[in-house]
């Protein structure tokens, strides 16, 4: 077969591309990610790779909306305080807590929520909470931070709504939700049990109270001004207040405002009574959401529903504009998929994906089993180079040549059941960013929002990582083939 390339000037584009999205920054040009898949993408139509129409086309506007309407659903629960009454209930009023309990209420509770509500979103609301929860009552966090960036990736594998790699890939492909569901949620619990008990022995010297390191956390706290840690902060076995939402005063339960708190043409009612009609819609709001998604309703556009709904149930209830929410939302990660889908479709144009996949399309055959091995392998040592959210687009849109038959179809298609291909693609995927620190931004984020309490180093997480993720990427994958062959 000839390798023929097309479009030359797209490879250094995608090289820089990827050089910008590997690096948060660069020093001698700080642009940034996002800045850096849009300037690629640009360049892409400048160079005459993509033309503009085709580079509009070759944005996928329904991840785009899946990810949007999910992020503005996260930020009405935080907003209305529940992941607060969640974390407080469970976690920082909970006094039966030891180390272990924590350590496997944690990662249950974090995968679970992960599948619902993205991973990255998790290791944000979780992490700064329960490394000050495991400083006050003398526990080391270093454990439990590496459970949160582990049990986010392992549970966020379960949905197509988990991660933006399986978002790209509910967008791409035609797997329904609920088939996606059935397979996945099997491997992610049994996966999550064995991730957390390797955790709770690996770790099991950690896992015990250290008041001398809890002490010397409580400096470095006070020190960088962290919440509930300055000098002569009351006593050592009292916790102070938590750290998230807490309660509403006498006078704003009992204020009355005879214009803000009417709902519709009805009322006025006390403000209390306004938020708990507006978060009991907002729960049915995402229950409805959820079962529209298990129902295979266009999955990105009902995310964008439930996402409106949410706005317009605020605004009868609560008068409130939302502002307050769009300022919260992270656009640039819209921006930043809107750039790399440009660049990645341009690679395609230069023919060389598909003719590499061309390559290797036969030894990573998911009809057989060292075809799934192969398969597994060569995934996450792409991902671990690529990272994870170009490759998936890179495989996800390659196309591969029938010899056959003499025709162009999608690599996908081309390499066994599309439908497991394509659910093999997003566990891999996602659980390869387990293998090191570096493997994913859930993993950064927990390093980054936990260093004033413990400085989770590459060491102290790889050491673990990389092991014990081995092993649940390839009992995940065995789950998954082993259901899918009962099944069919």
């Amino acid at each position: 077969m000839t390798f023929v390339v097309e479009k030359p000037a797209q490879i250094p584009i995608f090289i820089v591309a990827w050089l910008l999205i590997v690096k948060e920054s660069w020093s001698f040009a700080p642009i940034g990610r996002t800045g850096g898949s849009l300037l690629m993408g640009v360049v892409t139509v400048i160079a005459d790779t993509l033309g503009p129409e085709e580079a509009f086309e070759a944005i996928e506007y329904e991840t785009l909306a899946l990810l949007w309407g999910m992020m503005v659903l996260v930020e009405y629960l935080k907003d209305d305080a529940l992941f607060d009454m969640f974390v407080n209930k469970f976690f920082i009023e909970n006094k039966k807590l030891t180390p272990t309990r924590l350590l496997w209420l944690l990662s249950m509770s974090c995968g679970i929520m992960s599948a619902l509500f993205t991973n990255d979103t998790m290791c944000i609301a979780l992490t700064k909470t329960i490394c000050y929860i495991c400083t006050q009552r003398g526990y080391h966090p270093g454990p439990q931070m590496v459970a949160i960036a582990m049990s986010a990736n392992i549970g966020s594998a379960a949905t197509l709504i988990g991660n933006p790699q399986n978002a790209i890939i509910a967008a791409l492909s035609s797997v329904q939700f609920a088939v996606f569901l059935a397979y996945s949620a099997a491997a992610m619990m049994v996966c999550m049990v064995i991730n957390t008990f390797a955790l709770s022995l690996w770790f099991r010297k950690d896992l015990q109270e250290n008041t001398a390191f809890a002490a010397a956390a409580k400096e470095k706290m006070a020190e960088s001004g962290m919440y509930g840690a300055t000098a002569g902060s009351g006593s050592d076995d009292q916790e102070s207040a938590p750290l998230m939402g807490g309660p509403t005063t006498d006078s704003e339960e009992t204020e009355i405002d005879t214009e803000g708190n009417k709902i519709c043409c009805f009322g006025p009612f006390q403000r209390s009574t306004n938020q708990k009609l507006f978060r009991y819609c907002l729960l049915a709001s995402i229950a409805a959401t959820l079962a529209c998604f298990l129902a295979d309703l266009p999955i990105g556009w009902t995310a964008a529903a439930g996402g409106v709904g949410a706005m317009l149930l605020d605004a009868v209830f609560n008068h409130r504009v939302p502002d307050r929410i769009f300022a919260r939302v992270n656009w640039e990660l819209l921006v930043f998929f809107s750039g790399l889908f440009i660049t990645i479709e341009g690679l395609q144009h230069t023919m060389i994906p598909g003719q590499l996949l061309d390559y290797v399309d036969e030894v990573m055959r998911v009809d057989s089993i060292a075809g799934v091995c192969a398969f597994t392998a060569i995934i996450t040592v792409g991902c671990n180079i690529f990272n994870n959210v170009p490759l998936v687009l890179l495989v996800g849109l390659a196309m591969s040549y029938d010899e056959t038959d003499g025709v162009e179809i999608p690599f996908m298609e081309s390499i066994g059941d599309a439908d497991l291909a394509w659910i093999l693609l997003a566990w891999v995927s996602t659980v390869a960013g387990n293998l090191t620190l570096m493997g994913s931004v859930a993993n950064l984020i927990v390093a980054e929002e936990g260093k004033h309490y413990f400085e989770m180093s590459f060491g102290y997480y790889s050491k673990f990582g990389f092991p014990v993720t081995c092993v649940t990427l390839y009992v995940g994958v065995a789950i998954i083939c082993g259901l899918w062959t009962i099944t069919h």
